[in-house]
């Protein structure tokens, strides 16, 4: 209950300030919550030393996961704009690169699967594309908390973007395709022992198949995308060449390396940006040494 309150309080403050007041007020908070979560940031900084493999130092690992808790409570200011999101907005503040390979894959009529990670803020980004006019649909965890759920769905849902719960999205997920909609589907998710196998720096993880399972199935083309958040605050979305996973002969193999293209083109967005990557020590949950 009392997440809900501090929710709606942050979004009525959000919306009656000026963005850049929002983004103060916002890394502020960030910082604090770097400072009380003292075991999270401790995990975090060892997973960052890890990634870059002794490349950075651990007081710059330390900067690099305060950024993150900054970055992610400006994330949070995007989100709750999201209403206010209009066309000057989009042409002024937004660019899209590779805009053409999700036109191409549409142009073929059967839907486009967009595989995102948890750089940035992937509700933000689906609504910025609804707003270029796209129908884009995506798939989202339900809250255990009800009202907190229905106050991010509501805001998701502003500029038209469809909503599909994870616990019955086959059949939504499907309907869409068949509409030629845009299915967008987070990847950085924990698989467990089901997940699709990846080696990834320095250790197997194992990811949820989902979006690309429904890609083979359907023999549609799946693409990377990511938000990124450049130092004037504007953002780019960068979407990337589409991968088509083989499905009539090796097919658990075609999937792996089609998983392996695909983080391949996350992990330059990641090392780049690593304090916009806020799922970072989600994924590595289940992790094993090799």
């Amino acid at each position: 209950m009392i997440i809900y309150f501090i929710y709606r309080l942050y979004e009525k403050l959000i919306l009656r300030l000026p963005l850049k007041a929002s983004y103060r007020i916002a890394k502020r908070v960030g910082g604090v919550a770097y400072l009380l979560r003292r075991k999270d940031r401790q995990e975090r900084t060892k997973i960052i030393e890890r990634i870059f493999e002794g490349k950075v130092t651990h007081k710059r690992a330390q900067r690099i996961i305060r950024a993150g808790f900054e970055d992610f409570n400006k994330s949070l200011v995007d989100f709750f704009r999201i209403p206010k999101l209009n066309k000057d907005y989009l042409n002024n503040c937004v660019e899209i690169a590779g805009q053409e390979n999700l036109d191409a894959v549409l142009q073929e009529g059967k839907g486009a699967i967009l595989a995102g990670l948890h750089i940035g803020n992937g509700g933000f980004a689906a609504s910025l594309l609804a707003l270029k006019g796209y129908s884009i649909n995506v798939v989202v965890w339900e809250d255990v908390n009800k009202r907190v759920d229905k106050l991010f769905q509501a805001t998701r849902q502003a500029k038209g973007v469809r909503i599909i719960y994870s616990h019955h999205a086959a059949k939504d997920i499907l309907n869409a395709l068949k509409r030629n909609e845009i299915v967008a589907m987070m990847v950085d998710l924990s698989g467990g022992n089901k997940g699709v196998r990846l080696n990834c720096w320095g250790r197997e993880i194992r990811i949820m198949r989902g979006a690309f399972a429904f890609a083979q199935k359907q023999d549609i083309p799946i693409l990377p995308a990511v938000i990124i958040r450049q130092s004037n605050d504007t953002h780019k979305i960068i979407i990337g060449s589409p991968e088509t996973i083989e499905t009539k002969q090796n097919r658990e193999k075609s999937l792996e390396a089609t998983v392996e293209k695909l983080f391949n083109f996350f992990k330059g967005y990641i090392e780049k940006y690593p304090e916009q990557w806020y799922w970072i020590r989600n994924l590595w949950q289940d992790a094993k040494n090799e």
